[in-house]
């Protein structure tokens, strides 16, 4: 265990959620009695800091552990251990009133925008649902006109707010769903794979819109993904996870430009160069066999199983998670 990553921050900045070595086991149970047999180690110990106003990107392969740890974040997941601190305050200590109040500025936009909606409810409903739920109208009038101008804000027309939602786009409906998350006015906002869903030329539309929103509000995002060329664009500083540990982390652009840990350069070799004599002779990294258990992971890195440069001394001993150069953390006992 490490204490906080104070050097992946922005200097002279304010932190607003600090993470440290957070885990988030699920157990597995067996036999009539349901007796507990072992754990799915989802997320094994994370450290990092947000600062205030920056965008934390976080990659890696699906079953990584990213979703999990952003809900586990916002406590919709009750940490098994570690900490949140969430403007001083350690979220995974604090009972469920506490919780649901700091929940008003911690906000979630999910990944599937046709499962993240009531059917049944109109947009209006859908998007007036928090600030009833958390008081931010004092009456029917006010809340009406808070539903107006979130509707502006992310490109929907009010004329709309009685419409269902199988009524819009997939894109429309992820507007929605940015709407409902803005909707009590929050610092900080956990975007799972917000883009994932939706077609190609409309999910540049959408991150341009999160862009801007971050401008002009204040907004601070853990923006989780696994399109690497989307996260640099978007992203101050980026998180590369795999099996629940974090292999590196450092500024967007020191991690596209100099890439220490053997699965961010695997993961880096695999985005298409949009120039095909560069593309024809660049090398790619490979990687061998499927993502391990994560209620078995490998012992030592857990990388190490699938790692073409793996030692004796990567499949034994687990690399600390530590500072190469200024700012740059890499778990790897070769770098």
């Amino acid at each position: 265990m490490i204490g906080w990553a104070i050097g992946t921050r922005p200097m002279n900045s304010e932190i607003l959620v600090r993470v440290k070595d957070l885990k988030m086991h699920f157990p597995i149970r067996s036999g009539v009695f349901s007796r507990v047999v072992g754990a799915v180690k989802a997320v094994d110990g994370l450290t990092f800091d947000i600062a205030k106003g920056e965008t934390l990107g976080l990659v890696g392969e699906s079953g990584c552990g990213k979703t999990t740890a952003g809900r586990a974040i916002l406590q919709l997941y009750r940490p098994t251990a570690g900490e949140v601190e969430f403007r001083g305050v350690d979220l995974a200590k604090r009972g469920p009133e506490d919780v649901r109040r700091a929940r008003r500025h911690m906000q979630m936009i999910f990944q599937d925008p046709y499962a993240s909606l009531n059917p049944q409810m109109r947009v209006g409903e859908i998007i007036a649902r928090p600030l009833r739920v958390h008081g931010v109208a004092r009456n029917a009038r006010e809340e009406r006109a808070l539903v107006t101008e979130l509707m502006q804000k992310v490109g929907l027309h009010p004329s709309v707010r009685d419409r269902y939602p199988h009524e819009f786009s997939g894109g429309q409906r992820q507007r929605i769903g940015i709407a409902r998350a803005l909707a009590t006015s929050p610092d900080f906002i956990v975007c799972d794979e917000p883009i994932s869903a939706l077609d190609v030329s409309i999910q540049a539309q959408i991150v341009n819109l999160l862009e801007r929103l971050r401008e002009e509000l204040g907004l601070t995002y853990l923006f989780i993904a696994h399109d690497l060329s989307m996260v640099r664009y978007i992203s101050t500083r980026v998180g590369v996870m795999y099996l629940g540990k974090m292999m590196e982390l450092t500024t967007s652009d020191e991690l596209y430009e100099r890439p220490l840990h053997p699965y961010t350069k695997a993961l880096l070799s695999a985005i298409p160069i949009p120039d095909p004599p560069l593309e024809r002779q660049r090398q790619r990294m490979l990687l061998e066999g499927d993502l391990p258990s994560p209620a078995d992971p490998p012992a030592g890195c857990r990388f190490s199983s699938r790692c073409p440069m793996a030692t004796d001394q990567c499949r034994a001993i687990e690399p600390e998670f530590r500072e190469a150069t200024g700012g740059h953390w890499v778990a790897c006992h070769l770098v």
